[in-house]
């Protein structure tokens, strides 16, 4: 009954197309057929019925119902798009606005069956999946709540909110807190902490010496207001973004331009910028501002993932994937993309909410924002048009002078193939099959890269013609010599007009198999009202949908972002996050161990004006912060993983600060902030010969590449062997935590490697010069700039002996220091 009513439905529609039908499957077998009818299929492209032409082709569906100017068929067919079709003329008008009203009323063809149209009603049904309540209920789509702080036993050592909700939930464990650490101990935790390089003994001895009540307060301060308090933590969010200078894959092009996004992170840490803004212009800066540089910049986010330059629709598919994947665990802290392929199995995440949030950044594409203005740009682009004018007629001589011989090269290059491989050359293009025309592409393609240096072509010329083929490429040349310099840009995304590209649900998320038209969206379980996407503002020259989705992102009211943001402060002042699963905020991540905590830091966070460096204050002038790092027996006995965060974890220090320390102690840093990345040496050794064209490294001693290692280039084939030896992420996917292993290649790396080796004679270098002569005092001085404390009996009586024993002992004891644990943790 229920099939009967569709149809009955479905039929008045039926016939009312069927004469628009007719006159249009009449104009598509008098021009289309002949090339994508029963004959051939170029570009696999079959007009016949409708599902082929939904299905469409090589490049994508041919028509979207009810969209004609967003339809390939009938744009290529008015010739607003390339190539234009039929090739070599253009249908009359009349044609023309027949296929328009055609694909306008839905593009029903006379052979699209009642059962076919009720199997499209089947699958749009199948496309939803609704959303308990019960759903709903789940913690972290919960608006976080201001709890009120709870009643303590031990109140004289609540030093603010956080240390209430802790000490609270230690007492009822039958925990105790740790006792306070020295302040050697704090200054150093402080300074790797919130700028990632180690304090000087002079600095050290200033905090020592301030015996006010409020020394940490202003200690904390201090380093936050520091230039580096950027470099170290838009280290964490580059962890998060997937950060690289290059795309990946077997090519893994360079990004030379990409490095003005770090600076973007980095600046946007150190002016306190509201995190609200910071994500709103990441994921829609180009909307937001168009007319601002720097949300410009900021959209780089959105092209990060990795890219192998291959834009076929499956490809691009992959891409927005990449997109929606780092959107949501970067800033929701939920798997969305889970449901790519089928709703989400364990968190209510509909498919296809993920295929609305898909079409919020379906119609973006790369772009290189110029960053001069309008009438530079005109006078560079003027200047090289004028260049490639006048080398155009050299160009076209120089390649006519060695046609012959390239035809000839061609004609034996062929003669050397298989027999299938000419043939599919030898015959003609209407006539190849889909085999020899693919056969003939790769044939063609695989000669001009062989043969497309003139120089294995010149060998056949003649003198004359080879001094006039040199006379030619001189002139070239000397005209390139005189192009202008070329303009500054920045890697961004931008949309081209404001009417968004169509994009479908994908059934079993595949692009041969489209389902519904998607409208833009969000994640509808943590929504209490689903946002309008408007119509876009007149000022903008894209759809809107980004910025209505940042909006919604970046909403008060939206209940992840605050409580994902603040968990990962408190992950990287504390080692582990509340919630230890911190870009999992679904059902299969970790609860949290406090959760009034979680949502308390969340309110505060938002009504803070999202200011992240209130967040470190409140974080780090609490009791909790400045516990020690030694154990308690009998707490260990109780929560032997710290869960109630009775004591300090010690936490290995990452990749990058261990080499910023080592150059800080040895007194080599290169403190210049901002700017292109530096190419520290690596051994061509241990990369592939075709790739080292592109690591210029330099010597270990050019002083030019001891900048901080946030600066360091980040190729993601080629990684520097420290940073890959200490955990750093492969660059590829959101990381929200980094592996902490202990391995032999990294304590033989410490031992052995030359740049280690080279600082450590830097470091003894500096020993001897700001301790004099005497050895106890060289040694004194050698722990206070590597540990931040002067060594202990023990330790100076060995050392001692070890140094006047041997004419190199200082630089040994130099290279041990950076060996010691005590170096490589914070604690």
């Amino acid at each position: 009954m229920v099939r009967i009513a569709l149809l009955a439905l479905l039929l008045p529609l039926f016939l009312q197309g069927n004469e628009l039908s007719d006159k249009a499957v009449a104009v598509l077998k008098e021009n289309c057929y002949v090339c994508h009818g029963a004959a051939m299929q170029l570009s696999k492209l079959d007009l016949r019925t409708r599902d082929s032409i939904l299905r469409g082709g090589e490049r994508g569906a041919a028509v979207i119902p009810n969209y004609p100017e967003q339809s390939r068929l009938y744009t290529f067919a008015i010739h607003k798009r390339n190539p234009t079709m039929p090739p070599g003329k253009k249908l009359p008008e009349a044609d023309l606005e027949v296929l328009r009203r055609w694909i306008a009323a839905g593009a029903i063809l006379e052979n699209t069956t009642p059962e076919e149209m009720d199997k499209n009603a089947a699958l749009a049904k199948m496309e939803e999946r609704p959303i308990t309540a019960e759903e709903r209920k789940f913690w972290s789509f919960q608006a976080p709540v201001r709890h009120p702080l709870p009643k303590v036993k031990n109140d004289s050592w609540v030093r603010n909110p956080v240390d209430a909700f802790l000490l609270a939930a230690m007492e009822e464990k039958g925990l105790k807190p740790s006792p306070e650490a020295g302040k050697r101990a704090l200054v150093r935790r402080a300074y790797l902490d919130l700028i990632g390089l180690p304090p000087s003994p002079d600095q050290v001895q200033a905090f020592l010496d301030d015996n006010s009540p409020k020394a940490w307060e202003r200690l904390v301060d201090q380093l936050l207001a520091s230039p580096h308090y950027g470099e170290r933590w838009a280290r964490h969010w580059l962890d998060l973004v997937r950060y690289a200078d290059s795309g990946g894959f077997e090519n893994d092009f360079d990004w030379p331009s990409m490095w003005r996004y770090r600076d973007y992170v980095v600046d946007s840490l150190n002016t306190d910028k509201p995190y609200d803004q910071f994500v709103r212009e990441q994921i829609a800066g180009d909307e937001m501002a168009p007319d601002s540089a720097e949300a410009q910049i900021a959209t780089a986010f959105l092209r990060l993932g990795p890219d192998n330059n291959n834009k076929d629709e499956r490809t691009r598919m992959d891409e927005l994937d990449d997109i929606l994947a780092t959107t949501g665990l970067t800033f929701l802290g939920m798997t969305v993309q889970c449901a790519r392929c089928h709703n989400h199995k364990f968190d209510p995440i509909p498919q296809k909410d993920y295929y609305r949030m898909q079409a919020v950044f379906f119609s973006t594409k790369l772009t290189d924002y110029p960053l001069v203005g309008e009438e530079e740009v005109e006078r560079v682009e003027t200047e090289n048009k004028r260049i490639d004018d006048l080398q155009k007629p050299l160009k076209e001589q120089s390649k006519d002078l060695l046609q012959s011989h390239r035809d000839q090269l061609f004609k034996e290059y062929l003669a050397e193939l298989s027999d299938y491989m000419q043939a599919a050359w030898n015959t003609s293009e209407a006539e190849r099959s889909d085999g020899q025309r693919l056969n003939a592409r790769q044939l063609k393609a695989a000669f001009d890269k062989d043969y497309r240096d003139d120089k294995k072509v010149l060998p056949r010329a003649s003198d004359a013609e080879r001094e006039q083929h040199e006379k030619l490429r001189l002139e070239i040349e000397q005209l390139d010599k005189s192009r202008p310099e070329p303009f500054p840009t920045a890697m961004t995304i931008t949309e081209d007009g404001r009417d968004a590209l169509p994009s479908y649900f994908l059934h079993r998320g595949s692009p041969d198999n489209k389902g519904s038209l998607m409208a833009p969206g969000v994640l509808t379980v943590a929504s209490l009202s689903y946002p309008e996407f408007p119509p876009p503002r007149e000022q903008l020259s894209s759809s809107g949908r980004r910025r209505a989705f940042a909006d919604w992102v970046a909403a008060p009211e939206n209940p992840l972002p605050a409580r994902v943001l603040v968990n990962r402060l408190w992950q990287h002042h504390f080692g582990e996050g509340i919630v230890r699963s911190p870009s999992n905020f679904g059902a299969t991540g970790q609860a949290p161990t406090h959760p009034e905590l979680l949502d308390w830091l969340a309110v505060e966070f938002v009504e803070k004006g999202w200011s992240i460096k209130a967040m470190h204050r409140l974080m780090m002038n609490s009791a909790a912060y400045r516990m020690a790092s030694s154990d308690i027996d009998e707490n260990y006995k109780v929560d032997p993983g710290n869960y109630f965060v009775w004591r300090m974890p010690r936490q290995r220090l990452e990749a990058e600060v261990m080499r910023d320390s080592i150059l800080t102690v040895a007194g080599t840093l290169d403190r210049t902030h901002g700017g292109p990345a530096v190419f520290p040496y690596i051994n061509p050794d241990l990369f592939q010969s075709s790739t080292s064209r592109t690591w210029p490294g330099q010597p270990d001693r050019d002083p030019s590449t001891w900048r901080r290692s946030i600066y360091v280039f980040s190729k993601r084939s080629i990684r520097y062997p420290l940073f890959e030896a200490f955990d750093q992420p492969d660059m590829i996917s959101s990381c929200d935590r980094r592996n902490r292993s202990t391995v032999a290649p990294q304590a033989l790396l410490l031992m052995n490697n030359a740049f280690i080796n080279m600082q450590a004679k830097f470091f003894a270098q500096r020993v001897q010069m700001e301790a004099g002569a005497d050895a106890e005092a060289r040694i004194g001085r050698a722990f206070e700039l590597a540990l931040a404390r002067p060594p202990s009996d023990y330790e100076r009586e060995k050392a001692l002996k070890f140094v006047t024993s041997d004419p190199h002992g200082l630089v040994d004891l130099c290279q041990t220091l950076f060996n010691l644990n005590e170096f490589a943790y914070l604690q």
